[in-house]
């Protein structure tokens, strides 16, 4: 039995547009992009006083950039602290918040912490230093993240083709 042209064109094109929309979840996440650079101290800065980590003048803020990401510390001069790595949409120039760490209780009791970042592109740990010198240090053993993405890729359409291949097979016996 022989399938018309055009739904063979209709299959094609919604089997591109499922692909696409697989591809743009899997490499973007799940969730808004909502921030633009110019806005992420801001951002950081509102977020820090909904926790309570509010500056009265003085107080110690640095950022810093790596990979995919940008890492913001901040220690007012009452000791309150926060500290948050926001990660930039392989798509677009828009940044989502991944971290978020805030006051001078719990983990960021010590003067020294270190958390994982997977900004999407490359996995990395940061490390942040509080006291009397504010610093962010960066590792430089990075877990590729991307090359991951695209090998699950790999695999799924080797699976799909072998069944189509085993299925074809199977049915003209």
């Amino acid at each position: 039995m022989q399938k018309s042209a055009k739904f063979i064109v209709i299959k094609g094109i919604v089997t591109m547009i499922v692909v696409a929309l697989a591809g743009f979840i899997l490499f973007n996440g799940i969730g808004r992009h909502p921030y633009t650079y110019e806005e992420l101290e801001s951002v950081f800065r509102a977020k820090a006083a909904e926790q309570n980590v509010v500056a009265n003048g003085e107080e110690q803020l640095i950022f810093e950039e790596y990979g995919n990401s940008i890492t913001f510390v901040m220690q007012t001069e009452d000791g309150e602290r926060a500290c948050a790595t926001y990660g930039r949409s392989p798509f677009f120039n828009k940044f989502k918040e991944i971290n978020f760490y805030a006051g001078a209780n719990g983990v960021l009791a010590l003067d020294e912490m270190t958390y994982t970042v997977n900004d999407g592109v490359i996995g990395y740990d940061v490390t942040v230093q509080f006291g009397d010198e504010v610093d962010i240090e960066l590792s430089e053993e990075v877990k590729p993240m991307m090359y991951i993405k695209f090998m699950a890729i790999c695999i799924l359409a080797m699976g799909v083709f072998g069944i189509k291949i085993f299925l074809n097979r199977w049915n003209r016996r």
